[in-house]
């Protein structure tokens, strides 16, 4: 692509590559010194045009940055919290960027027109919620699940359970029944009590067992980049979400990078404490479930290619 100048329109903001730049600087010095100035990559002046080529692309991955922590989607660290307010919403102690991106998505499912969305966007609010969801039984009877006729059930992962009722309050319709394991009473603008059920989440950590093949340039740090890549993998799994086991293989390989040449797994499973045995295939999740991960509970055993 030809060089063009750095411009913002509908789709965002657009930037000339290195080469672009680089090629631009080349036919301009081009233009100036003659058709036939030497400029070759040995060349001083050619190293030199490089130089400034790449001190303005550095600058304008700069901007880019810049231009990107204005939007949550993209955002980190500080900047993503000073867009959080607009959302109702704040980051929790060891929330990650991805957690937090999760929960703006679901508090801007808010503005949309169903009662489920306006429930959960208001659910979300809630300060140390990390997660909800909500299942909805519209017919005359009891459904498979358990939740009454005409009844929700929300299941909410974290948060105080009384801010969660007080939410489900202000959104739920009239008429319309609660469910869940969990109750509290929240008192209406004219004193009247109401009795609104939450469904917590059974937590089932997920244990692994992988065994990895090493071969010349292994670095053993590796070990612990893997368990940490598995957990930020899992933890942002929503509610009911099962695990399917030979995603984990690619979430590993991704996580060492160019290292990931120096080593094969050769053999990977997984169990959840909510489940009995080991697999290799998939670790279940019903309605009311939420995965986890912990490090402590990955064993890696090396051998020696």
């Amino acid at each position: 692509m030809a060089y063009f100048a750095p411009y913002i329109d509908g789709s965002g903001l657009h930037m000339p590559t290195y080469e672009d730049r680089l090629s631009a600087l080349v036919e301009n010095y081009r233009s100036i010194f003659g058709l036939d100035s030497e400029l070759s990559e040995s060349v001083p002046d050619y190293q030199l045009l490089s130089v400034f080529a790449r001190s303005l692309d550095d600058a304008s991955t700069l901007v880019l940055s810049a231009f990107h922590q204005m939007n949550p989607m993209y955002a980190s660290g500080q900047a993503l919290d000073l867009l959080l307010p607009q959302y109702g919403i704040s980051r929790q102690p060891g929330e990650t960027d991805a957690a937090v991106r999760s929960r703006i998505v679901t508090a801007l499912a808010g503005n949309g027109r169903t009662m489920e969305q306006n429930i959960i966007a208001e659910v979300m609010k809630v300060p140390s919620i990390k997660q909800a969801t909500m299942f909805v039984n519209d017919t005359n009877s009891t459904d498979a699940k358990g939740i009454p006729a005409h009844s929700i059930c929300v299941v909410a992962f974290s948060g105080s359970l009384q801010k969660i009722a007080e939410a489900i309050f202000r959104k739920k319709p009239p008429g319309i029944g609660t469910y869940g394991g969990n109750s509290k009473t929240v008192v209406d603008g004219n004193g009247v009590s109401h009795t609104i059920y939450i469904q917590r989440p059974t937590l089932s950590i997920v244990a692994f067992n992988i065994t990895i093949k090493t071969y010349a340039g292994f670095d053993n740090s590796l070990v612990d980049v893997i368990k940490k890549a598995i957990v930020d993998y899992i933890e942002p799994f929503p509610i009911g979400q099962s695990l399917i086991v030979p995603s984990v293989y690619g979430v590993c390989y991704a996580a060492a990078g160019e290292k990931a040449s120096t080593f094969a797994i050769t053999d990977l499973e997984a169990v959840a404490s909510a489940a009995s045995g080991s697999t290799r295939v998939q670790v279940p999740a019903d309605w009311k479930t939420k995965l986890d991960a912990d490090a402590e509970l990955i064993t890696v055993t090396l051998t020696q290619g």
